[in-house]
């Protein structure tokens, strides 16, 4: 797979189900998403085309335009907005809200650690996962870069893979879900092959949140393997313990969306919220 720093990029083709395309933006495993502006109306709007082999079968490509309809009836402000999907013999697309600004990983990496602007954002993250969960359905693939910005500031979450929160992976995720996880990202749950929920999404978010308020990443490790064992069975170091400007309370919280057996973590977004609020005086 492409490195993420290659993108974004000149597109390999001019234009895409009637789109011309400007830019490639990014390379991902279920396909890739571009830059693009209608002839006619100049809207201009994401484009993700799905790699050949991830539609297994006709049934496959129903379900997917199942769920594209139930995501487009969501609408929240922190959510990015769904369109249409496209199908034929030679391409599947699905049409996307483009968003002008950078991801969160860029964040984190150019931007000075401010902890109040870290809170807000956080906030915004928060009430996007909430929403979703709300309408049963799970992130699945919460990481920096599926965190965006609009040039107001604005989070927008994206990639969601409209999984049910109630029966497992439905239609966005093959059944080997974990493969299609980044794994820095992945909760333990899932390497244990045990079905997913918002408590997967709740880690996730842990994890994210480790990297946010401390700088680095809570398990430093060269592969596939040691990374789920760390998930499996290692905590990492509290992130007070790594960044003195991450509150005690912070890192508390952080530590418990960490925790290997889900029970043990917050029991949803409303309960994390809560705990949230009393870092810093109230600031979420």
């Amino acid at each position: 797979m492409s490195s993420e720093k290659e993108y974004p990029k000149p597109p390999s083709k001019p234009t895409l189900c009637g789109y011309n395309l400007q830019l490639a933006m990014g390379l991902g495993g279920t396909g890739t998403v571009y830059k693009a502006i209608h002839p006619e109306t100049n809207q201009v709007v994401a484009l993700k085309e799905f790699h050949a082999n991830f539609i297994r079968n006709k049934a496959h490509l129903r379900d997917m335009a199942k769920m594209v309809k139930k995501a487009q009836k969501l609408d929240h402000p922190n959510l990015i907005k769904v369109g249409t999907l496209i199908t034929n013999p030679d391409e599947n697309v699905l049409i996307l809200e483009f968003i002008d600004g950078p991801d969160l990983k860029w964040y984190m990496e150019n931007r000075p650690f401010d902890l109040n602007e870290r809170l807000v954002i956080l906030s915004q993250i928060c009430n996007a996962l909430s929403y979703l969960h709300d309408h049963k359905l799970i992130h699945h693939d919460l990481k920096p870069a599926n965190v965006l910005f609009t040039r107001q500031g604005q989070v927008k979450l994206c990639d969601f893979s409209l999984a049910g929160a109630g029966g497992g992976i439905l239609s966005f995720m093959d059944q080997g879900a974990v493969e299609q996880i980044t794994p820095l990202y992945v909760a333990p749950e899932l390497i244990r092959k045990e079905k997913a929920n918002k408590s997967c999404d709740l880690y996730s978010l842990g994890i994210m949140m480790y990297i946010m308020f401390t700088g680095q990443v809570p398990f430093g490790v060269d592969t596939l393997q040691k990374m789920y064992i760390c998930h499996l069975q290692q905590m990492p170091l509290h992130p007070t313990d790594v960044n003195a400007e991450c509150p005690r309370l912070l890192g508390d919280i952080i530590m418990k969306l960490l925790q290997k057996d889900p029970k043990d973590r917050y029991l949803d977004c409303q309960e994390l919220r809560i705990a949230l609020a009393n870092v810093g005086q109230s600031r979420i």
